[in-house]
């Protein structure tokens, strides 16, 4: 899991949840591919192909790959108007509402360790490993109001300061 967060002009923190190698961004990585080797094998298949239905195969393919790899969800959040936003992108668009921040009293890091394992369907092998996970964890009220989660230490102690700095705690 790769999840990002930005910094724009010190005004906003931009948390974004990607996950590059599954749900829809492993879909739109298999769309792309698919649609390249289409095109690509048409130059070399002897048959003759409507030019017209393949470029539409070909175009549809490559568009709702590009539409399912741009789809991600995020929270922002905008440090000088004490607001913030979870939010769907779709197309580089951030749909959400956005939502009065509440005063946060205190921000830590949390790690989480468990085991993950897939579910056994006959076909492929049963893996299991041990995963950790790093929480930067909002506490507002005395009870948790925000958690953004990392795959590395090094992005969530970043992300940390960054939260910290911005809202002045």
């Amino acid at each position: 899991m790769s999840n990002r967060a930005d910094r724009n002009l010190m005004k906003h923190f931009n948390y974004k949840k990607r996950t590059l190698w599954n749900g829809s961004h492993l879909t739109g990585i298999v769309l792309l591919s698919m649609g390249l080797i289409i095109c690509v094998s048409s130059f070399f298949i002897g048959k003759e192909t409507d030019s017209f239905k393949l470029y539409m195969i070909v175009g549809t393919i490559l568009s709702l790959g590009f539409l399912s790899l741009s789809t991600y969800s995020g929270t922002l959040i905008d440090f000088d108007r004490s607001r913030f936003k979870e939010y769907q992108s779709i197309l580089w668009f951030k749909l959400g509402q956005w939502q009065k921040l509440p005063k946060i009293e205190h921000a830590e890091l949390i790690l989480h360790s468990y085991r993950s394992t897939n579910t056994p369907n006959g076909i492929s092998p049963t893996l299991s490993r041990e995963v950790t996970i790093y929480k930067c964890v909002l506490l507002a009220n005395g009870t948790k109001f925000l958690a953004l989660d990392f795959t590395r230490e090094k992005d969530a102690v970043a992300a940390l300061e960054e939260i910290k700095k911005g809202l002045g705690i």
